[in-house]
């Protein structure tokens, strides 16, 4: 019996890294995904050390961050009606276009804090029609019986993105290319990206004889698609809460909670952020390896619980081994959470639908984090320690997700 679902693991295995059109946006999914890496840390690097604009670098991300959360429906809605791979070939090869941009105001020594803002705001408002469609497109090339594993593939990309990708920028910039070689790479593999979309080319869920309501009525009629299921409701809520209690205190309160707390250095920081991309990297390796395909919403109910225990943990060691290993386990829960969902999403929602979906599903988790943010911020302007914020938030969402439990127990029965 052991050796039967060994040798059928196997073969699903197998037959998935046999499908072209998986392998393609695999490859996309690289490219994109180190790309970006690459060139964040160039940038945080460039702002912070050769412009000394270090208190400035925030105003940077904000600029991305406010087209994304803006436009993120819109670009939900665009995933539903034309091509999703075109949308990828469009946008990535904007992307290298801007990337080229910055390559010219390098070389003619122009590049300044406003080249930065203001890329950030083109490439956030691009970032909002690229993830919808993006995450929207698995369940056209893959099985719903493979789509754990899939999904665990490009999570597991992306962590190693975050793990390797800074590593590859600071050797692009300490080379003798330096910047012009971790802006350029970057900038290539975008290329890259958007050739090999327009390669895939698949065609749009909706047909174009299809009359389309307006843009407000689409995004209602997502809207209303959540408004109607327990499971996508339950959902929301958690995602939003989640990134209101943890993404703030978590975030932003990492490098204080190293300086004051731990007294610790930079090195410290990098070995506590690097525990936790590890986590995250093994869990995404181990659920693509199980497939898991029932009981995911137990899993996600599990995992959150033990992620806001383990955050509370976090908040209360002192030693900086307690640390890395907190939060390596609050690394695994992520991925044991966001891959069973996304696959239960994706295929349990009609696809002429899931690109506003997950339009909205992003822009529900991203929307309330410049809050989560803010509200850290001023609570530690009034003299909040931060291990206490954290500790705070960790046992709040323990109660939200109580709550969600006993009110809408969809997402805990989950199949």
């Amino acid at each position: 019996m052991t050796e039967t679902i060994a040798v059928h693991q196997k073969s699903e295995t197998e037959s998935l890294f046999r499908k072209r059109s998986f392998l393609f946006i695999w490859a996309i999914t690289i490219c994109s995904s180190f790309s970006i890496a690459i060139f964040q840390f160039s940038q945080s690097w460039y702002v912070v050390k050769t412009l000394d604009k270090e208190a400035s670098l925030g105003i940077v991300f904000i600029a991305a961050n406010v087209p994304r959360i803006l436009f993120m429906a819109i670009g939900g809605v665009l995933a539903d009606r034309v091509s999703r791979t075109k949308i990828l070939f469009f946008a990535n090869f904007l992307r290298t276009f801007l990337l080229v941009g910055l390559l010219i105001m390098l070389a003619t020594g122009h590049l300044s804090l406003l080249s930065f803002i203001i890329f950030g705001l083109f490439f956030g408002a691009l970032d909002a029609f690229v993830w919808p469609a993006n995450g929207s497109l698995l369940p056209n090339v893959v099985d719903q019986s493979q789509l754990t594993r899939a999904n665990s593939v490009i999570q597991t990309t992306q962590q190693s993105s975050l793990i390797l990708g800074p590593m590859i920028g600071g050797l692009l910039v300490a080379s003798s290319g330096g910047y012009m070689l971790s802006f350029g790479v970057p900038a290539v593999m975008l290329l890259l990206s958007a050739i090999l979309a327009y390669m895939l080319n698949i065609p749009a869920t909706m047909s174009s004889s299809t009359a389309k309501p307006g843009m407000w009525l689409s995004i209602k009629e997502g809207i209303d698609v959540v408004r109607q299921s327990a499971f996508l409701k339950a959902l929301f809520l958690s995602t939003i809460f989640l990134n209101v209690f943890v993404i703030g205190p978590l975030m932003m309160g990492l490098p204080i909670f190293v300086k004051n707390v731990l007294n610790g250095s930079a090195l410290d920081f990098s070995f506590i952020e690097g525990a936790m991309a590890i986590g995250m990297l093994i869990s995404s390796v181990i659920i693509g390896i199980l497939n898991i395909k029932k009981r995911r919403g137990l899993m996600v109910t599990v995992s959150l619980f033990a992620m806001n225990i383990f955050f509370f943990l976090f908040s209360q060691s002192s030693t900086l081994y307690a640390c890395m290993l907190t939060i390596f386990f609050i690394g695994i829960t992520f991925p044991a959470t966001n891959i069973p969902l996304i696959s239960a999403v994706q295929s349990s929602v009609d696809k002429k639908l899931l690109g506003r979906l997950m339009g909205l599903l992003t822009m529900a988790s991203m929307g309330l984090a410049p809050l989560s943010l803010a509200a850290t911020s001023m609570l530690i302007s009034y003299g909040f320690s931060i291990e206490n914020i954290m500790s705070g938030g960790a046992l709040s969402l323990i109660v939200v997700n109580l709550l969600i439990m006993w009110k809408l127990p969809a997402l805990r029965k989950m199949e």
